[in-house]
């Protein structure tokens, strides 16, 4: 994350916790960070104007003033409600770390009430998150070649047989089934669609070529059938 980047994230986080402050270690944990970083960081927002004051003792850290807020989301308590519960899904998942940066600045927007009662409805919704976090360089190429589709090849670990094979892959998408993450791609390998569990992708790298078009009938067939998943890939 670039530093104006962090800076930004810092301060929406601490919004989002405004009620109670957050240690350095904490803090430098959730941006991967050291705890000399963040204490530069704060510096830094400090002399910026941005009234963030440090609380001691052992339940202390930084916290930002109360009075401070930024422009407003133009959503209903309603529809915030909703964009958390959406956004707890999405843990675990390659675009956990950017679901939790917009989660906190929707909790950020919210009043103290609401705050609260959003975090216990996303708790209670999001009952399919996957346990553990994707793998930051995994998480990484996923993303951008969701976006901007390339050829990834990757070494893959099966999570059920611990069979280790090595695939060339078009991703077409990625899916929560059972609560797994899934890369849905056509495995040049296996000559058809093929489901990747992300917590077994031990390593993956993105091409330059892009993927060509295929026949979108079959891949819709392929799609719309849940078995493939169940088989080996």
């Amino acid at each position: 994350m670039k530093r104006s980047d962090r800076h930004r994230a810092l301060v929406d986080l601490l919004r989002a916790r405004v009620e109670q402050p957050i240690s350095v270690p904490r803090l430098a944990d959730r941006f991967a960070v050291s705890t000399r970083t963040i204490e530069r960081d704060i510096c830094a927002l400090q002399e910026a104007g941005i009234p963030i004051y440090g609380v001691p003792g052992r339940t202390g850290g930084f916290a930002i003033g109360r009075d401070f807020s930024l422009p407003p989301l133009a959503i209903t308590p309603a529809e915030a409600l909703a964009v958390l519960a959406g956004l707890g899904v999405m843990d675990g998942s390659p675009l956990a770390r950017d679901a939790g940066r917009v989660r906190d600045k929707v909790l950020a927007a919210m009043s103290p009430q609401q705050r609260a009662q959003g975090r216990a409805f996303a708790a209670r919704v999001a009952l399919m998150a996957p346990d553990g976090p994707t793998e930051d360089e995994v998480a990484r190429v996923v993303r951008e070649v969701l976006v901007d589709p390339r050829v990834v090849e990757l070494a893959y670990r099966d999570p059920r047989t611990g069979a280790c094979t090595e695939r060339s892959v078009e991703p077409l998408g990625m899916i929560l089934v059972r609560g797994n993450w899934i890369l849905v791609g056509w495995c040049r390998l296996r000559g058809g669609v093929r489901g990747f569990r992300t917590d077994g992708i031990t390593a993956i790298r993105q091409t330059s070529e892009r993927p060509p078009v295929r026949d979108p009938d079959p891949l819709a067939s392929d799609l719309s059938r849940w078995d493939f998943l169940a088989a080996a890939p």
